[in-house]
């Protein structure tokens, strides 16, 4: 028997104005597996991600025109997260579903110390004690591998690097125990030897939590290292879905074809003067 999804996007269709910023989306995730959205820029992946939050529509002029978006609680319950109330999502956001961004400096206040973010995080959602609430950021600190770990809790984020900070993020985001990570482009911002140590590290975590994330990404190459499953997306829409394996070895979508085309290989270059153009994907391939 299939396990039963933890969320379930039904006909999702957001506007902003005229535009249409997704379309009939439909896919699920399932407990304890990595979703991988990918695609290129405003493909929609990001407007996904905060559908899911219900932030979308907050300071913008975005309205959900339709659709459902199905979550499995903590407590057993199902919950439509598009008619949610506002009091029922603040009691989600960072608690049961937790978001990392891809740079963690818009999401840190530069005023407060990183620890005094994680702790206030932590008593809000989980009714702590401050000291209660330290001994848990410190926790979380070391779980992430953040050396001196005690230290940089008192830290504030213009001190620490940008691979440091987004341990940080991991840890707040972790911090309540979510069923559901979603990481918006986590590694985008860092160099290539910590974008390796930060997949790493969100493997190892989310084996040890049993956490689901849905990735936000374009990086074809962080698809396969870390996804379970796959939604392809273009221009609002979703274009094909699949397990790592389906995708990779017989994606049946052109777009999709074209994506995987784009990965840089070693040794393609051989015999060749300059790279060649790739073929565009047009309107009638989808």
């Amino acid at each position: 028997m299939a396990d039963k999804p933890l969320l379930s996007i039904r006909n999702l269709t957001v506007r902003f104005g005229t535009f249409t910023a997704l379309k009939d989306l439909s896919f699920d995730l399932y407990p304890g597996k990595t979703t991988a959205v990918v695609g290129e820029s405003g493909s929609g992946k990001s407007v996904t991600a905060l559908s899911v939050m219900r932030l979308v529509t907050l300071g913008t002029r975005a309205e959900i025109d339709s659709g459902e978006i199905l979550f499995q609680r903590k407590d057993g319950s199902e919950i439509d997260l598009i008619k949610a109330s506002e009091r029922e999502m603040r009691d989600i956001r960072g608690n049961e579903i937790s978001m990392v961004f891809q740079e963690p400096l818009t999401s840190l206040n530069p005023v407060y110390t990183t620890g005094n973010q994680v702790i206030e995080a932590i008593q809000l959602h989980q009714g702590l004690s401050k000291q209660e609430a330290y001994s848990k950021a410190l926790e979380m600190y070391e779980m992430v591998r953040i050396p001196r770990a005690e230290k940089v809790l008192s830290d504030y984020p213009h001190q620490l690097s940008g691979g440091m900070r987004q341990r940080v993020m991991i840890a707040m985001a972790l911090s309540c125990d979510p069923k559901l990570l979603i990481a918006d482009e986590p590694t985008t911002a860092l160099d290539v030897t910590i974008q390796a140590q930060m997949l790493g590290l969100m493997k190892d975590l989310q084996d040890q939590t049993g956490a689901s994330v849905m990735l936000i990404t374009h990086d074809m190459g962080v698809v396969a290292e870390v996804a379970d499953d796959i939604v392809v997306m273009k221009r609002s829409r979703v274009v094909e879905t699949g397990t790592v394996y389906d995708i990779f070895e017989k994606p049946t979508a052109k777009y999709t074809q074209a994506l995987l085309a784009s990965i840089p290989r070693l040794g393609s270059m051989t015999g060749k003067t300059e790279p060649e153009l790739f073929d565009l994907v047009q309107e009638e391939d989808e």
